[in-house]
C-alpha cells in the first residue's frame, strides 16, 4: 500500500501541524501528477523526485513475496489519544495514523520516487486548460468494484465517488476546503470512455494528487449523516472504509485496534506496485495492528525502552532518546530524511522585523554548527531552503552545479564566525553590513566576510537595499545593560529599539524542561545578538499558549516552530504558509491562517507571484522550476530563519520484526503507513 497524503485545508492549521523544533506535526500535502495506467506508466508531465541519493533499503527486497510470513500483533505507542476516527471531522495526527489504513483513495504516491500511481482510479486526464479564461474539465476512470469492498463488506462503484464529491461539495469539511474550492461540479460522465466529470473554476496543476486524493466516502453510510462534524463513526459499527484496516477494538484513551482483513488484495497487488523496488506486494502482512495510548512522552519512552511496544508513532525527538535506543538491547532505529524543518519566524508587520536586511543580520547570529553538531549530536542538517533536501525536484541546487545544502549559495545566511575557529559572531561585521544598508538580494558579491555567488535561480530578493537607517551608538536599554557584552546599541532610523517600540524584541520559546536543546540554542543567539547590539529578551511560553499567541493573536515578534509532512512537490505547503491570500492583512480574520508572519502582504517582502504561477502549471518540470525559484526568493526575504531538517530516527522491535524500509522519508510519521504495510513477523 503506498502512502497517501494528509490532505488538510491548505490555509488554516491544527495541532499536528507543528513540532516544536525537533518535535512532529503535519501540513497539506500535495503531489505532482501525471497521466497514468494500470500499467505504472506516466505521460509526459510525469514527475520523478527523488530521495536525494539517500539509498532507500527495503526489508523484503530479497524475498519471494509469497514467502513473506503473516500474522502477528504490532504495538505501536501513542503519547495521546486519538481524537476520534471522523476522516472529515478530526484533525489529530495520531487519529491519521489509524485511519490511514481505512481510507482509499483514487491516485497513490510512490514511497521513493514520489510518482502519482493508479489506485481506485485507473487512468485520469485534464482538459481545456489554455487561454486567458480557461474552465478545466478532469476525466477519469474507476477501478472495477469486483473485488474491492468496504470493510463492512458493502460492494463500490462509481456512485461512492460521485457522492463523495458532491458530499463534501455540500458540506465544506474544513480539512478538505482548499481541495474542493476549484471544483464546481462532479458527476457521472456521458460515453464510455470515462466514468466521472469534474468540472473546476480554474487550472490546478496537481490535481490528481489533490482533487484525485480525498478518501472515498461508502454512500450507504455517509448519505445518513446529516451533521457531519457530530458524527461519530465508531458509535455505529464503523469507521467504514476502503482500505485493509477495519477497527476491532476502540477505547480510545487506552487502545485502538485494527485487523487486516484477508479480502485486501486489490490495491495492494497492482501492476505497479509488483514492479515498485520499494514495495512488496500483498502487504498488510500482519493480522493486528494495536495502538496503545500511554498519556505522556515519558511514560512511551519507558514503554520502548523496556520492550513492552514495538514502536513510536513518529520518529525520536532527542538525541539522547536516540543514544538510549542505540545501547537497547531489543530495540533498532529505521532512519529516513525530514519531511520538514526547524525554523524561527518573523512578525513582518512590525519595525525592524519589516526589514529584510535585518532579518539577514539576524540570521548570521544564529550558530549553526552549535546547533546542528552539540546540541543535535549530527541527527540533523544544517538549515537553509523550506524544501526539505529529500524533496530535491523543488530545491533551487536541482540542474545546477551546486551540491545540495552544502553550495555557496545555500551558504549565504550562515553564521559569521569572528575567525575560523571562533565560536564568537562577527560583531563588527554584521553591524557593518546593517550600517552599510547592504542586503543579499541575489547578486554576487562579499557579505561579512563570505563570498556569495549569487542566486542560483536568477531570482532577486524583495529588497535591494535595506529598509531602515541602521546605526549605533551607547547601550541606553535596561537588557543591554544586564548584558555581559554590549558595548554598543543599534538604533533603527536613529531611535533605539526600545524607544521606538517602547522594549527589546522578543522571542517566545518553549519551557526549557520540554526542549533543553532549543534552550540552549537559544541562548546562545541571544547572548550573540546582545553582542552585536540588538535588545532582544526571551518569554517562556506552552505549547498551546504559544500557538494562540502566534496564529489566533498575531502578537509575536519572534517564535520558534517547524513543520513536517510539508509536499514534495511543494505548491501545496509554499502556498499553505507563504502566500498572502493565507495571512491576516488586518486582523480581522476569525480564520486560524498558515501565513502568520504577514509574508506577501501588501508592503511587506512576498514571492505570490511565483507561487501563484507554480500552482496553476500543468507541466512539472516547468512547476518545479517554478517552485524552485520561489523557494530560493523566500530564503533571501527571510520570513522564517531555517534551524535544521532532522536526522529522523524511528525506533522499531527487529528482535521479533522484519520488512523495515531504511531511508524513506520521515519513516515513522509521513512513510509510517508504507512501512507498516510491510513490516512482517521474522521467520523462525
Amino acid at each position: 500500500m503506498a502512502r497517501r497524503p494528509n490532505q488538510q485545508s491548505d490555509s488554516t492549521y491544527d495541532r499536528r501541524s507543528f513540532l516544536k523544533a525537533g518535535g512532529a506535526g503535519a501540513v497539506a500535502v500535495s503531489l505532482a501528477g501525471c497521466l497514468g495506467g494500470d500499467d505504472g506508466g506516466s505521460g509526459n508531465n510525469g514527475s520523478s523526485q527523488g530521495q536525494g541519493g539517500n539509498g532507500t533499503q527495503s526489508g523484503n527486497a530479497d524475498m519471494d513475496p509469497e514467502q513473506i510470513p503473516e500474522g502477528g500483533v504490532f504495538t505501536v505507542g501513542l503519547p495521546e489519544a486519538p481524537a476520534g476516527l471522523n476522516t472529515l471531522a478530526t484533525s489529530s495526527s495520531y487519529s491519521f495514523a489509524i485511519l490511514d489504513f481505512i481510507n482509499e483513495f483514487g491516485t497513490a504516491i510512490t514511497p521513493k520516487d514520489f510518482d502519482i500511481r493508479p489506485s481506485l482510479y485507473t487512468d485520469w486526464t485534464i482538459e481545456n486548460t489554455e487561454g486567458n479564461d480557461p474552465s478545466p474539465t478532469v476525466l477519469f476512470s474507476v477501478r472495477d468494484g469486483a473485488g474491492l469492498t468496504f470493510t463492512d463488506g458493502e460492494s463500490f462503484g462509481v456512485d461512492d465517488v460521485v457522492f463523495t464529491y458532491n458530499y463534501m461539495l455540500e458540506n465544506q469539511p474544513g480539512r478538505y476546503v482548499s481541495t474542493i474550492d476549484p471544483i464546481e461540479s462532479v458527476e457521472t460522465a456521458s460515453g464510455n470512455q470515462w466514468d466521472v466529470r469534474m468540472e473546476m473554476n480554474r487550472v490546478v496543476g496537481t490535481y490528481d494528487s489533490n482533487q484525485l486524493q480525498i478518501p472515498i466516502l461508502p454512500e450507504h453510510v455517509w448519505s445518513n449523516v446529516d451533521n457531519y462534524q457530530q458524527y461519530e463513526p465508531t458509535a455505529n459499527g464503523g469507521p467504514v472504509g476502503l482500505g485493509p484496516g477495519e477497527v476491532t477494538e476502540f477505547n480510545p484513551d487506552t487502545a485502538v485496534e485494527l485487523t487486516f482483513r484477508d479480502d485486501f488484495d486489490t490495491l495492494n497487488t497492482l501492476d505497479w506496485v509488483k514492479e515498485d523496488d520499494v514495495l512488496a506486494p500483498g502487504g498488510p502482512f500482519l493480522d493486528t495492528l494495536r495502538f496503545q495510548v500511554f498519556g505522556s512522552q515519558n511514560a512511551l519512552n519507558q514503554a520502548l525502552l523496556q520492550g513492552n511496544i514495538d514502536a513510536t508513532y513518529l520518529g525520536l525527538d532527542s538525541p539522547q532518546q536516540i543514544e538510549q535506543v542505540k545501547e537497547s538491547q531489543n530495540r533498532s532505529l529505521v532512519s529516513g530524511p525530514d519531511s520538514g524543518f526547524s525554523y524561527q519566524a518573523f512578525n513582518l508587520r512590525r519595525t525592524p522585523l519589516d526589514d529584510v536586511a535585518f532579518r539577514q543580520a539576524y540570521s548570521f547570529a544564529f550558530d549553526d554548527f552549535y546547533w546542528t553538531e552539540n546540541l543535535k549530536r549530527g541527527y540533523a542538517l544544517e538549515g537553509d531552503f523550506v524544501m526539505p533536501p529529500g524533496y530535491k525536484k523543488v530545491r533551487p541546487e536541482t540542474g545546477a552545479d551546486q551540491e545540495l545544502l552544502e553550495g555557496p549559495s545555500t551558504q549565504a545566511l550562515t553564521f559569521r564566525a569572528a575567525g575560523p575557529e571562533s565560536s564568537e559572531p562577527n560583531v563588527q561585521g554584521i553591524r557593518d553590513f546593517l550600517t552599510s544598508g547592504t542586503v543579499i538580494s541575489g547578486d554576487q558579491g562579499t557579505f561579512v566576510g563570505s563570498e556569495y555567488p549569487g542566486a542560483i535561480t536568477d531570482v532577486t530578493a524583495s529588497q535591494t537595499e535595506a529598509r531602515h537607517d541602521y546605526s549605533f551608538g551607547p547601550v541606553q536599554s535596561q537588557v543591554l545593560q544586564q548584558a555581559d557584552n554590549a558595548d554598543q546599541e543599534i538604533r533603527v532610523n536613529g531611535e533605539t529599539i526600545t524607544e521606538m517600540r517602547d522594549g527589546p524584541l522578543v522571542l517566545l520559546q518553549d519551557p526549557p524542561q520540554d526542549q533543553p536543546q532549543e534552550a540552549k540554542a537559544i541562548q546562545r543567539l541571544v547572548e550573540n545578538l546582545h553582542a552585536v547590539g540588538i535588545p532582544i529578551q526571551t518569554q517562556v511560553l506552552d505549547f498551546n499558549t504559544m500557538l494562540d499567541k502566534v496564529y489566533a493573536q498575531e502578537d509575536f515578534d519572534i517564535y520558534p516552530m517547524g513543520w513536517n509532512s510539508l509536499s514534495p512537490f511543494a505548491v501545496s505547503s509554499l502556498y499553505s504558509l507563504f502566500h498572502s491570500d493565507n495571512a491576516d492583512a488586518d486582523g480581522s480574520s476569525d480564520t486560524l491562517l498558515n501565513n502568520a508572519v504577514g509574508y506577501g502582504l501588501e508592503g511587506n517582502a512576498g514571492a505570490d507571484q511565483l507561487i501563484s504561477q507554480a500552482r496553476g502549471e500543468p507541466d512539472s518540470q516547468r512547476r518545479n522550476d517554478l517552485a524552485g525559484q520561489a523557494v530560493e526568493k523566500i530564503y533571501l526575504d527571510v520570513p522564517y530563519m531555517l534551524l535544521s531538517y532532522d536526522e529522523v530516527q524511528w525506533p522499531v522491535n527487529t528482535a521479533d520484526f522484519d520488512g523495515f524500509i531504511q531511508n524513506l522519508t520521515d519513516p515513522g510519521g509521513y512513510s509510517f503507513a508504507t512501512e507498516m504495510s510491510q513490516v512482517h513477523q521474522k521467520q523462525g
